[in-house]
């Protein structure tokens, strides 16, 4: 098994990389992709931290999401996010409007409808077919990794639009990464069942401790249903790592756990 890397605990002020361009608005402060924003019919983007958007508390009745809709010239109204119950469920997003209960992630090929997931640690999956021109938007936490949401995902593209997925684009948004996602032996045996061929690739073991690189699994999913590996797209950024901009389960204080960063995608009207 590999030695462990320190990723450590960067404070930095900007998150900006070459996959990544970090925006403080007036309204909202997110995180842009270049690979998505090259199609000029398609909108993206990933609402982090920061005082202006506290209000994205998952848990309360009055979710106010009209600051980063302002700032991304998007409806508030148009906005649709699944129950996220850490299913292997994904669904089409059509003219009926649904409660999408266990339901992780939500596929589309309609103008004007906004997917959106909420994470703190769990990985965002942002995926766009420019042929057929249909969206994607998967929450997958480590349960929803072993139970391959991503590759459920890009089979309901394949369904719903005929998709071809060498054409899908596919960015993972900030997550938790390796050095910080630690389990223990149970958790582990169940990553090994389910990736038995990169599981010596993808953990660390320190002791009685493991160490699982849940992003390159999912990338190895998404290579294994036939997407390009130059076609997805890593953000590169930890979300403990970055806890001070980017909202983390296991990097934020007690009084913090509870908020969300927010993963939007969809298709200009």
């Amino acid at each position: 098994m590999k030695i462990p890397r320190s990723c450590g605990l960067a404070v930095s002020k900007m998150l900006d990389n070459e996959n990544v361009k970090h925006i403080i608005g007036e309204q909202a402060e997110y995180l842009l992709f270049p690979a998505l924003e090259k199609y000029p019919e398609l909108g993206a983007a990933f609402a982090i931290k920061g005082a202006r958007n506290y209000h994205y508390e998952p848990n309360s009745d009055e979710v106010d999401y009209s600051g980063i809709a302002k700032e991304l010239n998007i409806d508030a109204e148009s906005i649709v996010i699944p129950f996220q119950e850490h299913t292997a469920t994904v669904a089409e997003f059509d003219d009926v409007v649904r409660d999408f209960k266990e339901t992780d992630g939500l596929v589309t090929a309609k103008r004007g409808v906004t997917l959106c997931t909420k994470v703190a640690d769990c990985i965002s999956l942002l995926i766009y077919d420019p042929v057929h021109h249909a969206i994607g938007n998967i929450h997958s936490g480590w349960r929803g990794t072993l139970q391959k949401i991503a590759l459920n995902g890009v089979k309901k593209m394949v369904e719903e639009f005929d998709t071809n997925p060498a054409d899908l684009v596919c960015v993972l948004c900030p997550s938790i990464r390796q050095d910080h996602f630690e389990v223990d032996a149970d958790v582990y045996e169940e990553f090994a069942n389910v990736f038995p061929q990169i599981i010596d690739e993808v953990t660390i073991q320190k002791g009685n401790k493991y160490y699982i690189d849940t992003v390159r699994c999912n990338t190895w999913m998404l290579e294994r249903a036939g997407v390009g590996a130059e076609n997805i797209i890593d953000s590169g950024l930890c979300t403990v790592c970055h806890s001070n901009l980017i909202n983390s389960f296991r990097g934020n204080v007690e009084a913090e756990k509870h908020f969300r960063n927010l993963a939007l995608i969809w298709l200009k009207v």
